[in-house]
């Protein structure tokens, strides 16, 4: 019995490193962007679902960030998510997907600062600030305001 014991503690000095460094995929190691410019007017509001499909390919526009700077901020951003209740209308002009280790994380995001992922919206208005810094040369005016009330 005590060398059953010892036998299973060995192997469980052995495993709990290759366990725990699996375990960890909570690390950024990139981000895509993907947005349509936002003034662009639809007829109707644009699902999370219906992005993909509901603009044409001359139309979206996609980012890759892998810089270390920057994903650390994403990094940091991704903890002010303030969950709201559903919304009535919600106008999808873009989606971020963190890649995280093997796992994504996709949100759409409208023009306000709204995200929505998986049936449930959020508020993240500085990671929308963060985003339109990152795919905007000259980013929409209106904008400002968003960063005039921080």
């Amino acid at each position: 019995m005590k060398k059953l014991i010892l036998i299973l503690l060995i192997l469980q000095i052995f495993l709990l490193p290759h366990n725990y460094a699996n375990g960890q995929s909570s690390n950024l190691n990139s981000v895509t962007i993907k947005w349509v410019d936002f003034n662009i007017e639809s007829v109707a509001d644009v699902s999370c679902e219906a992005f993909d499909n509901s603009f044409n390919d001359g139309e979206k526009k996609v980012k890759f960030i892998f810089n270390k700077d920057d994903l650390q901020q994403f990094q940091s951003l991704l903890n002010e998510f303030k969950p709201v209740k559903k919304m009535g209308s919600f106008d999808t002009r873009g989606s971020v997907n963190f890649i995280l280790g093997k796992a994504q994380d996709k949100y759409c995001f409208n023009v306000f600062g709204y995200f929505y992922k998986d049936g449930k919206y959020y508020f993240n208005k500085q990671l929308l600030i963060f985003i339109t810094d990152k795919i905007f040369t000259h980013h929409p005016k209106y904008l400002d305001t968003l960063r005039s009330y921080e």
